[in-house]
């Protein structure tokens, strides 16, 4: 005998708990969510949700049914959530913002602007590699069934959170009422990029009755390919024009104008079963897991034309009005802090630098003569995959239900990235610093389309990183329905193993002979006399803001990842074919182990006729130990041992209370602890150096911190929510007290006569972050006819963050918190046809803290007199996206789409902003535009 299966069996391990809180009066209803890996799920009479509004109004259920802050996507059918990634339908999610990532996709998911968030899969944790994080690109959007987004931790949530909760759920075989096979299949076209990609996916699931008891098993396999195009148009690091070659006094402008297009494409392949077993009408038995591929192959090609090379003149300066007082360097860099043998630290600046701020202003345009361009190629093949496969019972008889839950996870991460450079002497160029967000540079002639003059230059730079993670996890969970105002008490352990392995080299050979524009231009080698082959150039993607689209020649990315190929340089640059062994100096190792336990017990009682409470209060204690080790040289090509061991007791309390008035209006209110665990390579002790070849650009270094404390957040937390028969409107407002955040910010640190911008990361005292939350949904069914299938759908989050104590960022706002989010759509569902148009948009953000980087910035005598590096930041400017769909149902079978994502082909751009130099364009980012086809079949 079939039977139905309310919630999804194996979520976590404590869905027991689950429905003995259930409160839902209608049996295949949503039930009641005591936690956030618990919410609803349809029971398989209502699993196939079908069409926008029942999409939203299953989120909406869920939502209103969670005693904890919770929000979610519910797919519109089998293998259809509403957007064509993970990201991109979260975005709608009141209180979390995306952004794009460099093969433009939207990713950086953060939850009331906080990236530390803990993703979970069918309730279970899931990572990508050494971080604590999973990339949401590596999991297609057509395998997910649902996506919740818990905001509020409970005791019977897994820690590590302290931003929330992601939920991924997978389809099961039990969510099916028939047999069922989905066939999907779609075209995606790029505006950028000009080409036509496939994307497919295929469900198929069943269930029958056995003489051991009703077995149901379910396959869904997803593949795609895209190939993307991605430019941006980068004025790096602003230095006086006071110094060599110029001598000009009283103008800061960039040290390189770069043009970097990103070109290549994307690889997914997702495989993902289940079996369930219904042993008996109290036991049933389960076996799931999943496998993702994602492969990135590509390259950022740079024409980063270098002002500040031998022999360049500028002319024909416009001056402007956005001007700096500041300190400078002799080589009109920004100073820095400098310590001696004895800790005594000084500034690097002779003393009438220091006696003599100056005044210095970026002009609107200039025209260079006889500068150098330096075209490079940063060639890569990155390739991550994860396996996780997980079992267990559930037992729920009468009042008491049980859980046992074990899985195991593998993650691989693979990176090959190959830097070559080549260079030419440009006759002139002009850059307009700002037109339209942007600058914009003009080099007359076709000497970029030409292979005569090129030189090879720099470097070669060969680095090869290797990435394992592991994670073991096993958690039961117990809960016993009572009677009374206590009705329910849960408890529950989990025990997790966790270990994370990188290896790495990174091999910079610098070129036979000179380097064109610093001085010994003479030894420079052309290109042609290299005895390279043909192949080593090419010419790569066109750069928008350089001749309006030019292209340029650079070194062939895909010669310099093939082995023939790149043993060709090697050879040339006098190193060994092959690829070099792993330097022990960059490995790092960790284990950690943690042990978990917990007690929550729900509460409920009806204060009137009308009015009922209910909530939950719980505590969840974590014992973590830790163990990181890394290998330091100790000379003559021999590496000790350093390790670094910890061991943390957290308690983390929780409770909530919710008021329920009538049928249709809902107050909560809620405390809670969370915490986040430092990444593990955060904590490596270690220190790793890239020195730079070009003089124009800083060397760079990385370091750990074994001392990195966990983040720790208290939160408090208030919704107002009114339910009406066709939509809903509601108001959350959020604090958290959050201490230890952890910044990743450079410093310059001179280190054997060399500076190197080194970035570490630290604990900063203390952070805070409050708002508001704004939601609501409604659809027409008033008006008349087909105009009865509109509907509307809005959100908007205010969110204020500000960083304490005494860090050099305090009274700024927390890295990627933008202070406003809203999403505005209009809606249409009728007779086969749905459609959306959303309009998401997002305000300014602090981007990046660049306080490490030499550029100069503003300075006073009081600055000087504290010997502090004062912070220096960029901006995301404020950006919105519009996208729609449309779909229509051909047959209750057969359905066909078409949609598109940022028509309106918005862009994401940073910048500077200070006291009278406000708005100073830093980059620009062009971002995609994709229009797609597609249709669905189900048997």
């Amino acid at each position: 005998m079939k039977r139905q299966i309310g919630l999804s069996v194996a979520a976590s391990a404590i869905v027991a708990s689950q429905a003995a809180w259930a409160q839902s009066a209608d049996p295949t209803g949503p039930a009641q969510s005591a936690s956030a890996a618990e919410a609803p799920q349809d029971t398989d009479e209502a699993i196939v949700v079908t069409g926008i509004r029942r999409s939203l109004e299953r989120a909406a259920d869920i939502k209103r049914d969670s005693v904890q802050v919770v929000d979610a996507i519910v797919a519109q059918d089998i293998g259809k959530l509403p957007d064509p990634t993970t990201a991109a339908a979260l975005q709608r999610v009141p209180g979390v913002q995306v952004s794009t990532n460099r093969n433009n996709e939207l990713g950086d998911v953060r939850v009331r602007g906080l990236p530390d968030v803990l993703t979970t899969v069918n309730g279970r944790e899931v990572f990508s590699t050494v971080g604590r994080n999973f990339d949401l690109q590596d999991m297609p959007a057509e395998a997910l069934s649902r996506v919740n987004v818990f905001k509020s931790q409970t005791a019977d949530l897994t820690e590590g959170g302290l931003a929330g909760v992601i939920d991924l759920q997978l389809n099961r075989p039990f969510n099916f009422k028939d047999p069922t096979v989905v066939l999907g299949g779609r075209a995606n076209y790029g505006d950028r990029v000009d080409k036509i990609n496939p994307q497919f996916s295929l469900l198929a699931t069943d269930r029958w009755d056995t003489g051991i008891g009703e077995i149901g098993a379910l396959i869904n396999g997803t593949y795609s390919k895209s190939d993307y195009y991605r430019a941006t148009t980068v004025l790096f690091q602003r230095r006086s024009t006071n110094t060599a070659p110029f001598n000009t006094p009283g103008y800061v402008i960039p040290g390189i104008l770069q043009n970097f297009p990103q070109q290549g494409y994307i690889e997914r392949h997702q495989l993902n079963g289940a079996l369930q077993w219904q042993a008996s009408p109290s036991l049933e038995a389960y076996v799931e897991g999943f496998y993702t591929y994602f492969r990135d192959r590509g390259s950022r090609n740079g024409a980063n034309i270098q002002p500040f090379t031998n022999g360049t003149t500028i002319t024909d300066i416009k001056p402007g009005t956005s001007c700096i007082s500041t300190y400078v360097r002799s080589n009109g860099n920004n100073p820095v802090i400098q310590t001696d043998a004895d800790g005594n630290k000084s500034w690097t600046l002779t003393a009438p630098q220091l006696a003599n701020p100056v005044e210095l202003c970026q002009p609107e345009s200039m025209t260079f003569a006889n500068l150098v361009s330096n075209q490079t190629t940063q060639a890569r093949d990155l390739n991550q995959n994860n396996k996780q496969f997980a079992g267990g019972l559930k037992y729920d008889e009468g009042r008491l239900n049980a859980v046992l839950d074990v899985a195991y996870q593998t993650s691989k991460y693979e990176l090959q990235n190959i830097t070559s450079d080549i260079g030419q002497r440009l006759p002139s160029l002009t850059v307009t610093m700002d037109v339209d967000g942007h600058a914009e540079y003009t080099v007359p002639g076709d000497a970029l389309l030409s292979r005569d003059n090129l030189y090879i230059r720099n470097a070669l730079i060969q680095n090869f990183t290797e990435n394992h993670g592991k994670l073991f996890q096993a958690k039961g969970d117990v809960d016993y329905d009572l009677d009374g105002f206590l009705s329910n008490v849960a408890v529950g352990v989990r025990y997790a193993h966790r270990s994370a392995e990188e290896q790495s080299v990174n091999l910079n050979k610098a070129t036979p002979g000179g380097n064109i524009g610093t001085g010994n231009d003479a030894a420079a080698v052309l290109v042609s006399n290299t005895g390279l082959p043909d192949d080593f150039l090419a010419l790569g993607s066109r750069a928008p803001d350089l001749n309006n689209g030019s292209r340029f020649y650079i070194p062939n990315p895909d010669f310099l990842l093939s082995e023939e190929g790149l043993d060709a340089a090697r050879a040339y640059f006098g190193l060994p074919a092959g690829r070099p062994a792993y330097d022990p100096g960059r490995a790092f190792d960790a284990k950690e182990d943690t042990l978990a336990a917990y007690v929550q017990g729900k509460y409920e009682a009806d204060l009137s006729n009308s009015i009922t409470l209910d909530g939950v209060v719980g505590v969840r204690y974590i014992r973590t130990s830790r163990t990181i080790g890394t290998f330091i040289p100790a000379g003559g090509g021999e590496y000790d041992r350093l390790t670094a061991d910890t061991v943390d007791h957290d308690w983390l309390p929780n409770a909530t209370a919710r008021f329920r008035i009538g049928d249709d209006i809902q107050i909560r209110f809620g405390y809670a602890k969370s915490l986040r665990r430092p990444n593990f390579g955060s904590l490596n002790p270690a220190i790793t150096l890239n020195q730079s070849n070009n003089p124009l650009v800083q060397s760079t270094g990385n370091a750990g911190n074994p001392d990195l404390k966990a983040q720790k957040s208290e939160s408090l937390d208030a919704t107002f929510e009114y339910y009406f028969p066709s939509g809903y409107v509601a108001i959350a407002g959020y604090y958290r007290d959050i201490s230890d955040r952890v910044i990743t910010s450079g410093a310059v640190e001179a280190i054997d006569g060399v500076d190197y911008a080194v970035s570490r990361p630290r604990n900063v005292g203390q952070a805070t972050l409050k708002g508001i939350e704004l939601s609501s949904q409604y659809f027409f069914d008033f008006l008349p006819g087909a105009l009865s299938g509109l509907g509307v759908q809005g959100a908007f989050t205010l969110a204020d963050s500000k960083v304490g104590g005494d860090d050099p960022l305090a009274g700024y706002p927390l890295q990627g918190v933008s202070k406003y989010n809203y999403t505005v759509g209009l809606l249409y569902e009728k007779s086969g046809v749905s459609a959306r148009l959303v309009y998401t948009y997002r305000s300014k953000y602090l981007s990046l803290d660049a306080s490490g980087e030499p550029t100069l910035r503003p300075m006073t005598a009081e600055t000087i007199a504290s010997l502090e590096v004062p912070a220096l930041v960029t901006y995301a400017r404020g950006a919105g996206r519009l996208d729609f769909n449309i779909g229509y149902d051909i047959t209750d079978k057969i359905r066909v789409d078409v949609g598109g994502t940022n028509i309106l082909g918005s862009n994401t751009s940073t910048y500077y902003d200070y006291p009278g130099y406000s708005n100073i364009n830093n980059e620009m980012a062009y971002d995609e535009t994709t229009y797609s086809v597609g249709v669905r079949v189900k048997f």
